[in-house]
C-alpha cells in the first residue's frame, strides 16, 4: 500500500506546504473569486486554527506572482494574470501584545523591515503614521497598488479581555491604525483582514465601512475547513491507512461516521454545508487514528470560562441559544470587558470563537434569527469539561486517581461509587434533563481521569454510548435516563454490542464488561440510580 501524501498541522506557509509536498486541499476557487476583481477590501472572521494564516500566505503567493506553486490547482487553470504587487503582511499573532507599548514597538519594527525589503525610506513618530507612509511609498516605487494582508487583527484585544479597560486601550489604538487603510485607498489594490471576532461598527471597524465582510457570505461558507467530499477525496489514502493499522475501526463507513460526529458540524452560514476543523482532521490521522480533543487542547480562553460561571451558564442554556444575525455580527469589546457581561454577549463570543455554530434559520425576516448548537462532540466535550472543572471544588481532583485505579483493576463497584460522588457535587442548575448530557458528563469525567473512553462507538448494529478500555478490562457502556439499568444492559445484549470487542479482549487477555447505567433527573436525585454489570 503506497504511503499517503504527508500531512502538516504546524505549517502555515502555502509555499512551504507546496514545496515540501504536503497535502493541500485546493481552496483556490475562492481565492480566484476575490483576486480577479480590479480592487477589493475584505474581512473574514473564523475560529482559531481554521486555516486563516494559511489563507493569508496563499494570497501572498498569488500577489508575488508565484504561479508555479499553484500547478494543478484550480486558479492555475483560470485567466488570472499573475501580476506582482508590493505587499504589506502584518501578523498580530507574532507581535508582542503583552503591553500597548510592546505592540507599538513590534509594529514599528515590522513596518521598517518591510520598507527595508523594498528599498524605501519611511518616517513618522507613530506606527500609524509609518503605516500610511509605507503604503504610499510602496505604491509609488513599484508603480502598482499595494496589497495589505492582516492576520489575527484582534489578537491584542482578545489577549486582554476581562482585564478591566486594558482591552479598550488596545482597541482605541488599533482603531486609529486600521483607519489608515480607508484613508490610503487610492494606493491600495487588495486588502484582506482575518480575525476570530468581529468588533464591527461600534468599535474598530466603525471607520472601515468600505470593507466587504464575507464572514457570513454563502459564496465563501466553505473557504475555511473541509467539506465531506474534500475529506473523503483528499484524505483517501489516510483513511485507508488508518483502517489497515487500527483494529478499533470496523470499516470505512463507520470511520467516516465517527469522524463526522467528532469533528464536523461547523456552519457559518444558514443552510450551508458544514465543515470539519482542519487541525482536528490532520491531527487525527497523524496520531494513527486516535479520537480525542485536538483543536481545543491547544488552549481554551480562560475568559470564556470565567464569564460562563459568572453568568451561571448551563448546558441547557447553550442547548436553547437563539441569536439574531446583527447580534452575531458585531459587539463591543467594552461589553465583554465589563464584570456584568450578560449571557447574550457570552453567546456572541462563544459563536465567534467556535464553541457555538449556526443550527438553522428560525425567522427569515429583515432581522434574521438563528438557533445555535455545539458543532460536534469535540467542542461539546471541551465546553462541558471546562464548565465541569469550573464548578468543581479543588479537592475533587483526588477522585481522579481513585476512578482510574478502579477502572484499571476492573473494580466496577468502586468506580460507580466515585462517579456518584462526583456527580453529587455538580450544581443542579448546570445539569440538563437529557440522556446525552449525562453521557457526555460521564465521558468527560473518565477522560479527565486519564483513561481511554470512546463515546458513540460505531458497530454494525448501532452505536455504543461509550467504550472504556484499560490494559486489563474493556467496558461496553449504555446509558438511560429515567428508565432502568436493566433496560440499558438489555440494549447491549439485544444488539450484541460486545461482538466487536470479543476477539480483541481474548487476544489481549482483557475482561469484557457489559455495563448498563441509569440516571434520574428527579429533583431529589439527579444522579445514577442503578447500574447493572455482566461479564461477557
Amino acid at each position: 500500500m503506497p504511503e499517503p501524501t504527508p500531512i502538516s498541522t504546524s505549517t502555515y506557509s502555502f509555499a512551504d506546504l507546496r514545496k515540501n509536498g504536503f497535502l493541500y486541499v485546493d481552496k483556490t476557487k475562492y481565492f480566484y473569486q476575490l483576486v480577479q476583481r480590479a480592487k477589493g477590501q475584505y474581512f473574514c472572521a473564523r475560529p482559531r486554527r481554521f486555516g486563516k494564516s494559511l489563507a493569508i500566505s496563499t494570497f501572498e503567493a498569488i500577489f508575488r506572482g508565484e504561479k508555479d506553486l499553484f500547478n494543478g490547482l484550480y486558479i492555475a487553470s483560470t485567466d488570472y494574470a499573475w501580476e506582482t504587487h508590493p505587499l504589506i503582511h502584518l501578523d498580530f499573532a507574532r507581535m508582542d501584545v503583552e503591553t500597548l507599548a510592546g505592540l507599538k514597538e513590534s509594529l514599528t519594527k515590522r513596518l521598517f523591515d518591510i520598507a527595508g525589503a523594498y528599498g524605501v525610506t519611511i518616517s513618522g513618530s507613530t506606527p500609524t503614521i509609518l503605516f500610511a507612509d509605507l503604503i504610499e511609498k510602496l505604491c509609488q516605487k513599484e508603480s502598482a497598488g499595494a496589497i495589505i494582508l492582516i492576520d489575527e487583527y484582534d489578537k491584542p484585544i482578545l489577549e486582554h479581555l476581562g482585564e478591566g479597560t486594558e482591552a479598550e486601550h488596545f482597541r482605541d489604538f488599533l482603531q486609529g491604525f486600521y483607519q489608515i487603510i480607508k484613508g490610503m485607498d487610492a494606493y491600495e489594490h487588495f486588502v484582506f483582514i482575518t480575525g476570530v471576532t468581529k468588533f464591527a461598527k461600534v468599535s474598530i471597524f466603525s471607520k472601515l465601512n468600505n470593507l466587504t465582510d464575507i464572514t457570513m457570505d454563502a459564496r465563501f461558507a466553505c473557504m475555511f475547513g473541509y467539506t465531506q467530499a474534500e475529506l473523503e477525496q483528499q484524505f483517501d489514502g489516510w483513511l485507508t491507512q488508518t483502517l489497515s493499522h487500527s483494529a478499533t475501526h470496523a470499516n470505512r463507513t463507520e470511520l467516516l461516521d465517527k469522524l463526522k460526529d467528532w469533528y464536523d458540524g461547523f456552519r457559518f452560514v444558514a443552510d450551508a454545508e458544514p465543515v470539519y476543523n482542519p487541525v482536528s482532521i490532520g491531527s487525527f490521522f497523524l496520531s494513527g487514528g486516535v479520537f480525542k480533543n485536538y483543536w481545543f487542547s491547544t488552549g481554551t480562553p480562560s475568559f470564556l470560562v470565567k464569564l460562563a460561571t459568572q453568568n451561571h451558564l448551563t448546558l441547557e442554556d447553550i442547548h436553547g441559544a437563539v441569536m439574531s444575525e446583527s447580534a452575531l455580527d458585531l459587539f463591543d469589546v467594552a461589553d465583554l470587558s465589563a464584570q456584568a457581561a450578560g449571557r447574550d454577549k457570552l453567546f456572541q463570543l462563544l459563536f465567534q470563537t467556535g464553541y457555538l455554530t449556526i443550527d438553522q434559520l428560525l425567522w427569515d425576516t429583515p432581522e434574521r434569527v438563528y438557533s445555535l448548537r455545539f458543532p460536534n462532540f469535540e467542542v461539546r466535550y471541551s465546553f462541558a469539561k471546562n464548565l465541569f472543572s469550573a464548578y468543581q471544588p479543588q479537592e475533587q481532583t483526588s477522585y481522579v486517581a481513585s476512578i482510574r485505579r478502579a477502572a484499571q483493576s476492573g473494580d466496577t463497584e468502586s468506580m460507580m461509587t466515585w462517579l456518584k460522588e462526583i456527580i453529587a457535587n455538580i450544581p443542579y442548575h448546570i445539569q440538563l434533563p437529557q440522556e446525552k448530557y449525562y453521557q457526555t458528563m460521564v465521558c468527560v469525567i473518565l477522560m479527565m481521569c486519564g483513561v481511554d473512553v470512546r463515546p458513540e462507538e460505531m458497530t454494525n448494529k448501532g452505536r455504543i454510548d461509550a467504550v472504556l478500555v484499560t490494559p486489563q478490562h474493556i467496558y461496553i457502556i449504555e446509558f438511560k435516563l429515567n428508565q432502568s439499568a436493566e433496560q440499558a444492559a438489555g440494549q447491549i445484549t439485544d444488539k450484541d454490542y460486545g461482538q466487536k470487542y470479543r476477539m480483541t479482549a481474548r487476544a489481549h487477555g482483557q475482561t469484557l464488561h457489559q455495563l448498563g447505567i441509569n440516571f434520574s433527573y428527579d429533583k431529589d436525585q439527579r444522579n445514577i440510580t442503578d447500574w447493572k454489570e455482566t461479564l461477557l
